[in-house]
């Protein structure tokens, strides 16, 4: 059996835990997710109920923002040994795109987790998540470099990390976290829809063990008149 969950903010804290989980191995139903005019983060383009149109919208915040709204736990404590696919009905002519990433320990909750946190503008993407083996890049099918003895693939559908400036992430972590668990992380992939990163997680020695993931969706605002669109990844501790 698997269990999504997202990386948490440091707002959700607890009580994240407390939300409704959805279990098992099947795809949730598919979710409408709209559009949100103006919240692009391309130089040029206003905010949304802004007619100013030669202001950029600034980049994601050093820190991770707090508040969020709109919660739901879209994977439980589960081993994601297959595959496990949420589903968004993606309708808005542009993809979501990946703006930004964040990453903390969750050592006080219970149970204690790591999170890391994927922030998209436009939406919220189609994603799955599965241990493998190893983190493959796409296209060349060539193993990503990896902390750690466990390794978690991410996968965002109908989302994208580029534009044609090039990448928009504005924000993101050291590969190397060097927490407990998730000691890295590692980019394997952006193409045709197809965002992918890959966890490098530390289990016990010579063992089989897998720790419990989880995963989550939220709103955040992005303190200038938009929203982030964030699908979190929790690791639980052991």
């Amino acid at each position: 059996m698997l269990i999504v969950t997202a990386l948490s903010v440091a707002s959700c804290g607890s009580e994240e835990a407390d939300e409704a989980t959805a279990e098992g191995t099947t795809t949730p139903a598919v979710v409408s997710t709209p559009s949100e005019p103006g919240s692009t983060n391309q130089p040029g383009v206003g905010l949304e109920g802004d007619d100013r149109t030669d202001e950029p919208v600034p980049p994601p915040a050093s820190d991770e923002p707090a508040a969020g709204a709109n919660h739901r736990v879209t994977y439980g404590w589960e081993v994601p040994s297959e595959r496990v696919t949420i589903t968004h009905d993606v309708t808005a002519p542009a993809l979501p795109t990946l703006v930004a990433i964040y990453a903390g320990e969750h050592n006080d909750d219970e149970p204690p987790y790591q999170r890391m946190s994927f922030y998209f503008r436009g939406g919220f993407p189609s994603y799955n998540l599965q241990y493998v083996r190893s983190v493959d890049e796409e296209g060349t099918g060539q193993p990503i470099a990896l902390e750690g003895n466990g390794f978690l693939r991410i996968g965002f559908v109908d989302a994208t990390a580029h534009d044609d400036s090039g990448s928009t992430i504005g924000r993101a972590p050291d590969e190397s976290l060097g927490f407990q668990n998730i000691r890295s992380y590692g980019f394997a992939g952006d193409f045709e829809g197809h965002v992918t990163y890959g966890l490098g997680l530390q289990v016990a020695p010579d063992s089989d063990q897998v720790l419990p993931v989880r995963a989550g969706e939220l709103e955040k605002p992005d303190g200038a008149g938009g929203t982030f669109y964030v699908v979190y990844v929790d690791v639980q501790s052991g």
